[in-house]
């Protein structure tokens, strides 16, 4: 039985949650510093403790006879930093930190930024540590997930820049070892994925994980710029931040070993993560369905788009013969009964208009341009196709024919 009690903060994020569920499988008591101890989204058998990183007395009562703490600093600046550490440091053996890649021993205050400052309080705190310096998140990449669900576009800067963005559980992983075990004090370990991968081909991997393809569309830097400001009120961060991954097409980021050295188990690679997060990039309206669908239907991807149809989606369209009309069930059967219509003949161009939406409904109307193989005749064949559909997929198709179509030359 672990007798350890360990302070957890950020413990509601996506590093946090995890350090403190597994300390908390190992039998460690974990407090979890929030703000609001009524309504906090910790893992079970997680305490939570009320506590401000800005109030350095919460901090002293919120850490008062615990062991450790992992420490993650939210803020952009090191404003308030010392006293905090300061704080804490009255009261465990122990700090874990997690810092960034970009800070390097030797380098100047500016270069390292506040994480550099942050571990210099700490290490003048006179408590034992850990510095953990990851490189990027891979979980950074859910900032794409709402233009990913509704158009199937990641919109960005630098898309050969190559990253080695890491999991947010193979930090948490480190920081387990470092918070429930003294032999890595004084370590500043530089924790990175176990590949660089380029940020389009990021998406694509995303695509291929969702089976809804996804592309990449360069943004101008200073579009990027202008979109970062906006969101983070600071014009030499977002600079910075695009000035650095302009770099990386040049200069990948480092890919280092530690993250298997200290745990045993290698890092999990971008596509293992993108697996684990999978619906967080899939429809999850009824609009974004839609868009999805169309958006894919008229680039021609027919096959991803079927990936928007429910398993047990029912198409009725009742003049393509018996079965048509009875109502076809599941993908399959769909599949198997276009395959039928279209064999004779030689689809030459497809007008899509549309989507036209009301509710949980929506319509696109198809025109098909087209050669009957048989006869060789030319043909044009309209058809509207009004569809069902949920947050998550299609689950009924209804289909009006208005001109001659591929029923026409059944057998």
């Amino acid at each position: 039985m672990n007798t350890q009690t360990i302070l957890v903060t950020g413990a509601t994020g996506n590093v946090g949650r995890h350090v403190a569920a597994q300390l908390a499988d190992a039998g460690v008591t974990v407090r979890a510093l929030v703000r609001d101890v009524s309504s906090p989204r910790l893992p079970a058998g997680v305490n939570p403790v009320a506590g401000d990183l800005t109030s350095p007395d919460s901090l002293r009562e919120a850490a008062a006879g615990v062991d450790a703490a992992f420490l993650l600093w939210p803020f952009r600046t090191a404003e308030g930093a010392a006293a905090a550490v300061d704080a804490l440091a009255g009261q465990v053996r122990r700090i874990v930190f997690l810092s960034a890649i970009n800070v390097q021993d030797g380098a100047t205050a500016e270069q390292n930024g506040m994480w550099g400052e942050v571990e210099q309080a700490i290490e003048q705190s006179g408590v034992e540590w850990t510095f953990l310096r990851a490189g990027g998140f891979a979980a950074n990449t859910l900032g794409w997930a709402d233009q990913i669900r509704s158009e199937g576009v990641v919109r960005w800067v630098h898309g050969e820049a190559a990253r080695s963005l890491i999991h947010e559980r193979d930090i948490a992983d480190v920081a387990v070892h470092a918070l429930t075990d003294a032999k890595h004090s004084g370590a500043k370990y530089v924790l990175t994925g176990p590949e660089a991968v380029t940020q389009a081909s990021q998406a694509a991997i995303i695509g291929e994980v969702t089976g809804l393809p996804v592309r990449w569309e360069e943004a101008a830097p200073e579009v990027a710029v202008e979109l970062m400001t906006a969101f983070t009120g600071d014009l030499a961060f977002a600079q910075h931040a695009v000035d650095y991954w302009a770099s990386l097409i040049d200069a990948p980021e480092p890919v280092t070993s530690a993250v298997e050295e200290i745990t045993g188990h290698p890092a999990r690679t971008f596509r293992a993560w993108a697996e684990e997060h999978a619906g967080d990039f899939r429809p999850r309206s009824p609009q974004e369905v839609i868009g999805r669908y169309v958006g894919l239907l008229r680039q021609g991807d027919f096959a991803a788009a079927v990936n928007l149809l429910a398993e047990d989606v029912v198409r009725v369209a009742p003049v393509e013969g018996a079965a048509g009309a009875a109502g076809l069930r599941g993908v399959a059967a769909i599949m198997e009964n276009g395959q039928r219509l279209t064999r004779d003949y030689e689809i030459r161009g497809v007008t899509i208009d549309g989507p036209y939406a009301h509710g949980d409904r929506f319509a696109v109307q198809f025109t098909f341009n087209q050669v009957h193989l048989p006869t060789g005749t030319p043909e044009t064949a309209t058809k509207m196709s009004v569809y069902t559909v949920t947050s998550k997929a299609i689950t009924r198709e209804e289909v009006f024919y208005h001109t001659q179509g591929f029923h026409d030359h059944e057998d």
